[in-house]
């Protein structure tokens, strides 16, 4: 057990109490209604979908 290796750098986060934890949800869920509501009035750009295209081995 002595021979263990590190191969990331490790960087602590702090720990956060409950009500940091539920302002932050409420935060976001409120932004995701008032981005959808923007949308269904028309109000919002459509964001653009990212394509991505991935080549499969043909088999024979």
């Amino acid at each position: 057990m002595s021979d263990v290796e590190l191969f990331a750098k490790l960087a602590p986060k702090r720990l956060t109490s409950l009500g940091e934890d539920f302002k932050s949800w409420r935060k976001e869920i409120y932004e995701d209604e008032k981005r959808n509501s923007l949308k269904k009035a028309g109000k919002l750009k459509a964001e653009p979908v990212e394509t991505s295209y991935e080549r499969f081995d043909e088999e024979i």
